[in-house]
């Protein structure tokens, strides 16, 4: 009954999907570099249930103004990650819609323009060349940490801005830095630190395995919690490193050995079917006996959803960082509630039961970000359509809300400063659908993110250009 189930929510999503971006703006119309005449579910006009505006009303503003804002999206539409969009169309969806609602940004409506990566980095920089061409004002990638690096190239050499959602690695930040590439995803490294804070510096934890992809990002995790473990304990060590890929069928000889090692920890990177896998085989080892397993996808609904569906999801074994507490309003401002109420009532998140996720609050984050960056060039005089212009307000947003403190550590990082939350998955009868937390902690980037001097002397070490450091 429980593979009955999963397999049922599986194909729901995956047949929602199809129908969903089937009809979205972008790479839907066989992998095409320009998006396709009809624009996407998120955020034209048609499509802002969020606010109710009334009929007609957004385009008539926008035809007054004399244009749309133009977003071009990087998302995927022909791979396994495709699963996990609904997500991030609600997302986006609610984000630009409460925008569009109360009057848009210059008198225009903002416009999301999808396009498939096709899986590929060259793909990749060839979709934000027709984002670019497209007259959009900046580009949002979305398709995971692996081709994220290429992204982040293409926004150094062309000089447009890209806000990147997927996690941060170094090869971004130290191997294809770029004023023009925003990241809004979790950093790798701040990611390792925590986990290292809690697990060998609060619970003594000596030991752990890795389990998991072969993403820039992910290698990136693995490799800071031995650095940032052995600063707290310089006895703590890897006992075993396994790489999968999403096909493999070796998975379950994986997760047969880390049971018999027995380590301390397991720290797991790969969401989507990978973490879905990683958890039924876990159950049928007997791995959570031993031991728990630590990630960045404690309370990610887009991945964790399925596995409630099943009634495999693995409650108070799983533990690790998160940033949208969505169940406590108590930690949210009034406009944050308010987007997760638009979430809930955009169509796709509507009809299929679907939570915030934190890939959707960064999403979230950069309609916040360049609200304040667009308005400020109007209010100034300044052109944002000039992507030199835009990228430089852009830099210069800050500030703070229930989330923390705000701001782009440019010409260091150029990641997007947030709180991030630490805990343990439980149960909550108000909450059946989706994965809560306890014993929450709070970690600030002052907490979390390297600092220019270890970032410089972890650069030297690893074969990266300094020269950018003072």
């Amino acid at each position: 009954m429980k593979k009955t189930k999963k397999a049922f929510s599986l194909f729901l999503v995956t047949s929602m999907l199809f129908l969903l971006l089937s009809g979205c703006s972008g790479g839907g119309n066989g992998g095409a570099s320009s998006p396709a005449a009809e624009p996407a579910q998120g955020a034209a006009p048609e499509s802002t249930a969020a606010g109710n505006p009334a009929p007609g009303a957004e385009e008539a503003a926008s035809e007054e103004a004399g244009g749309e804002l133009k977003i071009g999206i990087i998302c995927n539409m022909s791979s396994t990650h495709a699963a996990t969009n609904g997500w991030l169309v609600a997302a986006w969806e609610a984000a630009a819609g409460r925008i569009n609602a109360n009057g848009g940004i210059d008198g225009k409506q903002i416009k999301c323009e999808l396009y498939d990566p096709e899986s590929d980095a060259s793909t990749v920089k060839q979709r934000l060349t027709d984002i670019k061409n497209s007259g959009a004002v900046c580009a949002i990638y979305t398709s995971g940490d692996a081709l994220a690096p290429s992204a982040a190239e293409w926004a150094s050499q062309n000089k447009f801005p890209v806000f990147l959602v997927s996690n941060t690695s170094t090869q971004i930040t130290l191997g294809n830095y770029s004023d023009y590439a925003f990241n809004m995803g979790k950093n790798a490294w701040g990611f390792a630190k925590i986990l290292a804070l809690h697990c060998v510096g609060t619970e003594g934890m000596k030991n752990f395995c890795f389990v998991g992809t072969d993403g820039a990002a992910t290698i990136d995790a693995e490799n800071f919690l031995i650095y940032e473990g052995q600063k707290i304990d310089p006895e703590f060590q890897m006992l075993a490193s396994y790489r999968i890929n999403f096909n493999d069928t070796e998975f379950s000889n994986i997760i047969s050995s880390v049971s018999g090692i027995q380590p301390d920890m397991v720290l797991q990177q790969g969401g989507g079917p990978n973490f879905v896998s990683f958890c039924q085989q876990a159950a049928l080892f007997d791995l959570f006996s031993s031991c728990g397993v630590y990630n960045d996808l404690v309370t990610d609904c887009s991945t964790n959803q399925p596995l409630i569906a099943g009634e495999e999801f693995p409650y108070g074994y799983t533990h690790g960082i998160f940033t949208m507490p969505f169940w406590d309003e108590s930690r949210m401002d009034a406009e944050l509630i308010q987007w997760t109420k638009d979430f809930a009532e955009v169509p796709v998140a509507k009809e299929n039961g679907y939570f915030p996720s934190d890939n959707g609050l960064a999403v979230y984050n950069i309609f916040r970000v360049l609200t304040q960056a667009l308005e400020s060039c109007v209010a100034e005089g300044k052109d944002y359509t000039d992507s030199e212009v835009l990228t430089q307000a852009i830099s210069a947003v800050k500030y703070t809300d229930c989330n923390g403190e705000h701001y782009f550590r440019t010409g260091l990082d150029n990641q997007y400063v947030t709180n991030i939350y630490y805990g343990t998955s439980k149960f909550d009868e108000a909450f059946p659908e989706v994965v809560v937390c306890d014993n929450i902690e709070t970690f600030t980037g002052d907490d979390y993110l390297p600092t220019e001097e270890e970032m410089k002397a972890w650069a030297q070490d690893h074969g990266y250009d300094t020269s950018r450091f003072q």
